[in-house]
């Protein structure tokens, strides 16, 4: 009859259901535990997975959003206050402490800001003091490359504490480390040896693929306090000041895509911004020219891709072949970026500018504020100032001082002429192509150097000899 189920198929149907549901409980648990196995195991422990999992890593890096400063952050036009940016510090508290001491710093009235790279390279206790200075201070600044790689290491170490056996296993190997420095100080060698070892086999394939045990990074963060941590966590790549056009960052930042022309119409100095609808009312030229300003300024970080790749704004040192390079070969960014900015005629061509017509941009400059690149010693442009002088390599530590003149001494005026024809013999040293014209450091504290618009600021460094 229709609709009702003969009886030889309706005996057969409940063990049939009873199959497929086994079946499909039978896969999930299986599913389940392989993965959870999987993350705890590598593949070499559990062979039936190794052709479907791979090793997979948290996000380590934890790059932080852009951060900007306001007026009251970046008091550039209070003449109570300072604006006292230090180069690459690297873990010489010695030298940093002496450097605040020659400014006359003022924490009160006084604006502290670093450009990255504040540990490793210096001694371990050297970078825990400055660290400790700078979280504790919770002073402003923006994350280096040898920074972002305590930062990384520190996550990892969260990680596997997390895993089960994980502290059991990083313990052993530090006490097994703590044992063999006496011996051999060497971390890498160590390394090697305990790799070779299969009882821990699994482990060291969590380790990522050229990241060093024990050196440097490591070590300090393994002994940075939580709050340090949140500390280097919390420093941005980039830092824009809308107040002053200003950026700061820890390497380099590029004006334009070079795989383009600077005035093809995409790059972000080639075209007046569009306001936003019904932002012009109301509003002054001056003040529509600000907003216009700031939009283009926050253009270059979004608009240009290499400027959006974190590994470009930490490392970067030159252009080759329409490339971002970490090493000195091709052309200097900063070389790039004055080349754009002498381009600049404002939104309707009001600037000054000694370039023929067709050449001409629609934009304002902007000036950014560098390290990193120690090779080139102190780097002062128009529109870019490099304050990585080496101290870490026994040359010098300098801080870009914005703000009141009274608060330096005129000896400290004296010494200060003498260390930038120090900061220049350097940069000839390990310069691989020629400073053009504008480079002004060694007449930068005769009148100050220009800053911004209208502005004008300070070199101030002491020597790192030991």
């Amino acid at each position: 009859m229709v609709g009702r189920p003969q009886p030889h198929l309706a005996m057969l149907e409940p063990p049939v259901r009873q199959l497929c549901a086994y079946a499909v409980i039978t896969l999930f648990v299986v599913f389940f535990f392989a993965s959870g196995l999987s993350y705890h195991f590598s593949n070499d422990d559990l062979p039936f997975l190794s052709a479907y999992t791979t090793q997979r890593f948290p996000d380590f890096s934890q790059y932080p959003d852009l951060k900007t400063l306001s007026a009251h952050q970046f008091p550039l036009d209070d003449p109570s206050r300072r604006i006292i940016i230090v180069g690459d510090i690297h873990g010489q508290y010695e030298y940093f402490s002496k450097l605040l001491e020659k400014v006359s710093y003022k924490p009160a009235s006084d604006v502290l800001i670093h450009v990255g790279d504040i540990v490793t390279k210096g001694s371990h206790n050297g970078s825990m003091q400055v660290l400790s200075y700078m979280a504790s201070h919770n002073t402003t600044g923006v994350r280096g490359n040898h920074d972002q790689k305590v930062v990384e290491w520190r996550a990892w170490i969260h990680w596997i504490r997390s895993q089960r056996g994980g502290p059991r296993w990083l313990q052993h190997l530090s006490d097994a480390w703590s044992a063999e420095q006496a011996d051999s100080p060497n971390p890498e060698a160590f390394v090697e040896s305990q790799r070779k070892k299969s009882k821990h086999s699994h482990w060291w394939k969590k380790v990522p693929k050229g990241w060093k045990l024990f050196g440097d990074h490591f070590t300090i963060a393994r002994a940075m306090s939580d709050a340090e941590y949140e500390y280097l966590r919390a420093l941005p790549l980039t830092i824009h000041i809308p107040n002053a056009h200003a950026y700061i960052v820890h390497a380099g930042l590029l004006p334009s895509d070079p795989t383009y022309t600077p005035d093809h119409p995409g790059q972000p100095l080639a075209t007046v911004p569009r306001l936003p609808k019904g932002s012009e009312r109301g509003k002054t030229q001056d003040e529509t020219n600000r907003i216009l300003r700031t939009l283009q300024e926050r253009a270059i970080l979004s608009n240009v891709p290499q400027n959006t790749v974190p590994y470009n704004v930490l490392n970067m040192r030159s252009i080759l072949h329409g490339k971002v390079h970490k090493g000195s070969a091709g052309k200097a960014w900063s070389k790039a970026w004055k080349h754009d900015m002498k381009r600049c005629q404002g939104f309707n061509q009001e600037l000054s500018v000694t370039k023929p017509q067709k050449e001409l941009l629609p934009c304002y400059p902007s000036t950014v504020i560098y390290g990193h690149a120690a090779s080139r010693g102190l780097d002062i442009k128009r529109w870019s100032i490099g304050l990585d002088s080496g101290c870490v390599y026994d040359r010098r530590l300098t801080a870009l001082v914005l703000g009141s003149e009274d608060a330096l001494s005129s000896s400290a005026r004296r010494d200060d002429n003498r260390d930038l024809n120090d900061d220049d013999k350097d940069r000839e040293e390990h310069v691989d192509e020629p400073e053009e014209d504008d480079t002004d450091t060694l007449e930068a504290n005769q009148h100050g150097i220009p800053f911004g618009d209208s502005h004008h600021g300070k070199i101030v460094s002491v020597s790192c000899a030991r």
